[in-house]
């Protein structure tokens, strides 16, 4: 190759570009704070990631079965959220946002994850009574990914319930681990 082709200011100021992208102390946080979860969240982000695809419902929707996949849900102030159960997470003064979506059935019963984009306090209802809550990750500064909690879903309608939220909308992932 000859020494012109090096110089070429197009190739330079790209390679100048990617070694700032790559050098940026922002990026390497992000990259940094997504690996501090306790179990891997690549599929959920993969899921995130394609937000355009992603079917958008408002709070309290039916969605019907439910299935590994993700979704968006539009949250709205909670006084006028008609909950299953009071939400079990301590109210936040500055996070008066939540959501509620209804599922008619739990077609694999198990052990599922619930991710969210977003902060907000997950409840899950069945039978008239909470779901206890599994093992819990949480990190802040990973965009896209707030929070990952594991629970045992039985065969029947579920309820799930976020409180506690501040974002308009919040995408949800829901993964069968089990």
């Amino acid at each position: 190759m000859s020494w012109s082709r090096w110089t070429d200011p197009r190739r330079l100021i790209g390679a100048a570009v990617l070694l700032v992208v790559l050098a940026s102390p922002a990026a390497a946080e992000d990259v940094t704070a997504c690996g501090k979860f306790k179990w891997p969240l690549a599929t959920e982000k993969s899921w995130f990631d394609a937000a355009t695809d992603l079917k958008a419902y408002a709070s309290g929707a039916a969605v019907g079965e439910l299935a590994d996949g993700a979704l968006t849900v539009a949250t709205k102030p909670m006084a006028e959220i008609a909950f299953a159960l009071p939400p079990e997470g301590k109210p936040k003064p500055d996070k008066t946002a939540g959501a509620l979506l209804a599922f008619d059935k739990v077609v694999k019963p198990g052990r599922y994850l619930v991710t969210l984009s977003d902060e907000a306090w997950i409840d899950v209802v069945q039978g008239g009574a909470y779901r206890p809550s599994g093992e819990f990750s949480g990190v802040h500064g990973c965009p896209g990914l707030r929070k990952s909690v594991q629970f045992e879903f039985a065969d029947a309608p579920l309820t799930l319930q976020l409180s506690s939220a501040s974002a308009p909308a919040i995408k949800v992932a829901i993964r069968k681990i089990d």
